[in-house]
C-alpha cells in the first residue's frame, strides 16, 4: 500500500505493511493510534516499534515501512518546512507579475 495523500488515517490488519516516502523539505509524523506498529527505515540499522499512543517524525527525506505486528491503526500527517513553501510561493508570483508586466507597454514598475 502506498501513501498519496498528505494526511491519512488506516487500519491495517495483522501482518500487513503501508509504505511511506518522505520527499525533500517534508517532515511525516506518524501516530498508532490502536495496536502495535514495526517501523522499518531505509538505510538505518536500528528499527523502532509503536504501540498505541506512541509516535515517530521522519525529520528528512527517505522511505519507511510500517509493519502492523498487530491489528493496528495510524495517523500519518505531512508538513513541508516554512521556507520551502515560502519560497516556492514567492517564486510562482513573481513569475506572475513578470507575466502580466512583460504584455503591456505602458506598465509601471
Amino acid at each position: 500500500m502506498f501513501l498519496v495523500s498528505n494526511d491519512m488515517t488506516a487500519t491495517l490488519p495483522a501482518r500487513s505493511s503501508l509504505r511511506l516516502v518522505a520527499d525533500p523539505g517534508e517532515h511525516v509524523a506518524v501516530r498508532c493510534t490502536e495496536g502495535e506498529l514495526w517501523l522499518i527505515r531505509d538505510g538505518d540499522p536500528k528499527d523502532t516499534s509503536l504501540a498505541a499512543s506512541e509516535s515517530f517524525t521522519m525529520p528528512e527525506a527517505g522511505t519507511v515501512e510500517l509493519y502492523a505486528i498487530t491489528r493496528a491503526s495510524v495517523r500519518v500527517t505531512r508538513c513541508r518546512t516554512g521556507a520551502v513553501g515560502a519560497r516556492g510561493w514567492r517564486h510562482w508570483l513573481a513569475r506572475i507579475l513578470s507575466a502580466q508586466g512583460a504584455g503591456y507597454a505602458g506598465t509601471h514598475r
